[in-house]
């Protein structure tokens, strides 16, 4: 594998990786408290995001907004080419328009418009700022925010030029399903209840829901709430209120499987 990372700090991380040869277990769901927006240059793969497939082709853009879970599932046959660079959508709280800015990352729901092709862009303006982001040269903060503000506005102006939803289908009970445990994150949620609200048993939940995350329920929910409460501590809150808030209701568990997902302590987290 190839990585090279032009820059990163707190509030931007950008990097291009080439696999020759990808292996499909090494790419699991995941996701980030940052924003993420995702090239595809080469290869072969469905992008998964919160219950939504999109088969992917070179020259697609995919975004993310902060805890969108996602994962591509990967021809191992073919190389594997892409650019990624996150952000904090915080670090724009300084700007007059900042909320309009990332409103394609934030109004939408999890899972639905993550993905541009190249017909969706006006001009090819916008992969100029993405070659400047992800090149084979280390950038400056400068040269980093002068190319992702504009790429912002690219992906701005094509979210808003788009004559219809693409994806406005009929939802599939899974995506229902991941809708409705996002909604109830932080309360007590089991199989059986959600079993009994879609009319469904559980091999076949546990099957669906498999198919269309790439995770079990327990899992997801797990990660989800996990994201949430590192979040909530980098800002202040104190892990011992946090993990109630977040639907533990162990301490303990709370803690192994914090410790496990980080690698370091609740109260050895980072704050911003």
């Amino acid at each position: 594998m190839s990585s090279f990372t032009p820059f990163a700090d707190g509030d931007i991380c950008t990097a291009h990786t080439i696999q020759q040869n990808p292996r499909p277990e090494e790419f699991k769901i995941h996701t980030h408290s940052t924003a993420e927006i995702f090239f595809f240059m080469r290869g072969k793969g469905i992008y998964h995001i919160e219950g939504s497939e999109y088969p992917l082709k070179s020259g697609d853009l995919l975004i993310m907004r902060p805890l969108e879970t996602h994962y591509i599932e990967i021809d191992q046959s073919r190389a594997y080419e892409r650019t990624v660079i996150n952000f904090r959508l915080n670090m724009f709280d300084s700007l007059l328009l900042s909320d309009e800015l990332t409103k394609p990352f934030t109004q939408r729901k999890p899972g639905k418009l993550n993905l541009f092709e190249k017909t969706d862009f006006k001009s090819e303006r916008y992969l100029e700022y993405i070659k400047n982001l992800g090149g084979k040269r280390k950038i400056s903060r400068f040269e980093a925010v002068s190319n992702l503000l504009p790429l912002l506005n690219e992906i701005h102006t094509a979210f808003y030029s788009r004559d219809a939803e693409p994806y406005s289908e009929s939802e599939t009970v899974e995506y229902r399903i991941i809708r409705h445990i996002n909604k109830h994150l932080t309360e007590n949620i089991s199989l059986d209840e959600i079993c009994d609200r879609y009319y469904i048993s559980k091999p076949q939940l546990c099957r669906v829901f498999k198919k269309a995350t790439g995770t079990t329920v327990w899992e997801y929910i797990t990660l989800k709430r996990l994201m949430c409460a590192r979040d909530m501590i980098a800002n202040g809150e104190k892990p011992t209120v946090v993990y109630t808030k977040c639907g533990f209701n162990d301490y303990s568990a709370f803690y192994r499987a914090y410790k496990a997902k980080f690698s370091c302590a609740p109260t050895d987290t980072e704050r911003i």
